[in-house]
Formats: C-alpha cells, sequence, structure tokens
C-alpha cells in the first residue's frame, strides 16, 4: 500500500498525521509526504529563501523520522492558489507517487493555503485517472481521499486511527521543525492553538482517542464513506 499525504506547510504533516504516517511506515507501507510550499513566511529576520532553506531540511528530517519519503512542489507560502494549472500540478503529483490513499487538508480552514490545498487536491483526485486527459505521467486513481482538520475549523472526525504507540514518534517529528517550534508559539494570537505545541498536539490526540478506547489518536473524514476501510 502507498500513502501519500499533500501539505500546505512542512510541519502540517506531522502534526495533524504524523502518528497515522508512521504507523502505515511502520508496517511496510510505502509513506510520500509532498510539501506545496517550504513555509519561506514561517520565520524570524532574515530572507524567505534562508526561512525555506531551515525548513526544507526540517522537513526532510521529520519525514525521516517518521519513514516517509519527502517530496517539495514550488508553491509560495501565503500565495498558494486555485486554478486549473494548479489543477493540473497536482493531478501530475498523484500520477507520480501513483498512492492508494491520498491524506490532506479538510476544506474547511483558517489558512487559505491548507483550504486552497485540499482543494486542488480534491479537483486532482476527480481528474487523475481521466484516459483522455495527458500529462507527464500516467493515468492513475487513487482508491479514497481522506482529510484531516484544525480545531478551528468545523472539522469532525469520523475515522479514528489508534496511534498509541506512535504519538513519541510524532512528537519526535513535530520537534524536527526546531525554527517552527518556536514561530508558531510566539505567534498565538494567530495560531491560539500552537500555544505549548507539541502539548497541545499531545492533547488534542488524547482527546480523540478517548472517543474510541486509544490512549491517542488522529481523526480523519474520508471523502468517500463506502471505501472507508483503507486509513486503517
Amino acid at each position: 500500500m502507498h500513502l501519500t499525504a499533500i501539505v500546505a506547510h512542512p510541519d502540517d504533516a506531522d502534526i495533524f498525521c504524523g502518528g497515522t504516517l508512521a504507523k502505515h511506515a511502520d508496517r511496510g507501507d510505502d509513506v510520500t509526504v509532498v510539501y506545496m510550499t517550504r513555509g519561506e513566511y514561517g520565520g524570524f529576520d532574515t530572507t524567505e529563501a534562508e526561512v525555506a532553506a531551515t525548513r526544507e531540511r526540517e522537513a526532510e528530517a521529520a519525514a525521516e523520522t517518521l519513514g516517509a519519503e519527502a517530496a517539495f512542489l514550488d508553491f509560495e507560502d501565503g500565495r498558494v492558489r486555485y486554478s486549473m494549472e494548479n489543477r493540473l500540478q497536482l493531478v501530475d503529483v498523484l500520477r507520480e507517487h501513483r498512492p492508494d490513499v491520498v491524506l490532506t487538508h479538510y476544506r474547511d480552514d483558517m489558512h487559505p493555503d491548507h483550504r486552497a490545498t485540499s482543494r486542488l487536491v480534491t479537483d486532482a483526485y476527480y481528474m487523475c485517472s481521466l484516459p483522455l486527459l495527458e500529462t507527464e505521467y500516467e493515468p492513475w486513481e487513487p482508491q479514497n481521499v481522506y482529510y484531516f482538520g484544525k480545531p478551528t475549523s468545523s472539522f469532525e472526525p469520523e475515522t479514528y486511527i489508534d496511534i498509541a504507540d506512535y504519538q513519541s514518534t510524532k512528537e519526535e517529528a513535530i520537534l524536527q521543525h526546531e525554527s517552527q517550534v518556536e514561530w508558531l508559539e510566539e505567534h498565538g494570537g494567530i495560531d491560539a492553538e500552537f500555544d505549548g505545541l507539541v502539548e497541545g498536539v499531545r492533547a488534542e490526540a488524547r482527546v480523540l482517542g478517548r472517543t474510541r478506547g486509544a490512549e491517542f489518536a488522529e481523526g480523519f473524514v474520508a471523502l468517500h464513506k463506502s471505501a472507508d476501510a483503507y486509513l486503517g
């Protein structure tokens, strides 16, 4: 099985689905994290290029911690836009990586890059199997898309993954984003749920776990409810 997470920024996968990615990698599945941007706006007094380079290194280390491969696209942080050109680029991302399951952001999210990524991935999913749509790669049809969300959105999980054995790996991956942990905690007025980042993530996983009798869990919404068993 091949699992691909397509996320807007370098730390998103670790925060929102890192336990699930680590669980699949540990059981022998191929796991890839595709980063839309390098998060160049998420830094202190330095240039965008310097922030991007730092965050790419951190993302690679985090992906390695989870047992995943890392791939980077060239969208600009804070400026991900929905367009046919960008949708076709995501079609080729899916065709290149050929995932059985795709993870991405929920459509209702405070961050505009997250919303745009969700829409681009969803619409690319519908197009990537079309044989008459010719791109660089051959058509491919993933089995399902699963969405993860933020506490600030209307996201209500329907699929829960027990990550009790992988919560520590998830936290270790998050801590690889050393520059971003500091940034998010300094910007509590923007991302208040990230005050005390690791502690907050752990608390959220514990709350989700309680709904399913697990110590820690991550929650998702499946695009196709009839094919809900693929992520498990």
